[in-house]
């Protein structure tokens, strides 16, 4: 019996190179935000970066705005030189904001739970979708040396993962009303 995948394109693009280099940018960028996160002091920036995205929940509009700009940014990336460059860069900043706002909830004694619910579950799916439009980029760049041909190969697929991103956010929100 053949295998049959449901999302298809998605499974040709786990398989792409480039998606593996953005994983482990991806989880440098995680690494150095932990790190970070879990070192920084009571009048350090990190503490304050993190506050200010851990008010980011109660304003629901400006929430949904901040995660779909993460996935607006790989098409920007695409007209900059060299995009992969960029696109990496891209994928180690998400890494290490979402690293940093979770080591420092956990380094200032926080609630775990409510850092896990309103940052780590959101994240399972706007990270991947974030990783996944990075490759889509990334591979439209290197097929006909620009991001105009994700235009006219993979606006569904993309648009699936701006989706992601915003229900991502969606959740975040629900979690932030319903912990606080």
């Amino acid at each position: 019996m053949r295998k049959r995948h449901i999302l298809g394109f998605f499974d040709e693009l786990t398989r792409a190179p480039a998606f593996v280099f953005l994983c482990a940018m991806f989880l440098c960028g995680a690494v150095a935000g932990g790190l970070t996160g879990l070192i920084a002091g009571e009048e350090d920036s990190a503490v304050h970066l993190a506050a200010l995205l851990g008010t980011l929940p109660q304003q629901v509009g400006r929430s949904v705005l901040a995660a779909v700009l993460w996935l607006a940014l790989p098409l920007l990336c695409a007209l900059l030189r060299p995009a992969a460059l960029f696109l990496s860069g891209l994928c180690a900043a998400r890494g290490f904001v979402l690293a940093l706002t979770v080591a420092v909830g956990i380094g200032q004694k926080e609630n775990l739970f409510l850092s896990i619910c309103a940052t780590g579950l959101p994240a399972v799916l706007s990270v991947p979708a974030l990783l996944a439009a990075c490759t889509m980029v990334w591979c439209a760049s290197e097929r006909r040396g620009s991001g105009k041909a994700l235009l006219q190969d993979g606006r569904g697929p993309y648009a699936v993962c701006i989706g992601l991103a915003a229900l991502s956010a969606l959740v975040r929100v629900m979690f932030a009303v319903l912990l606080a």
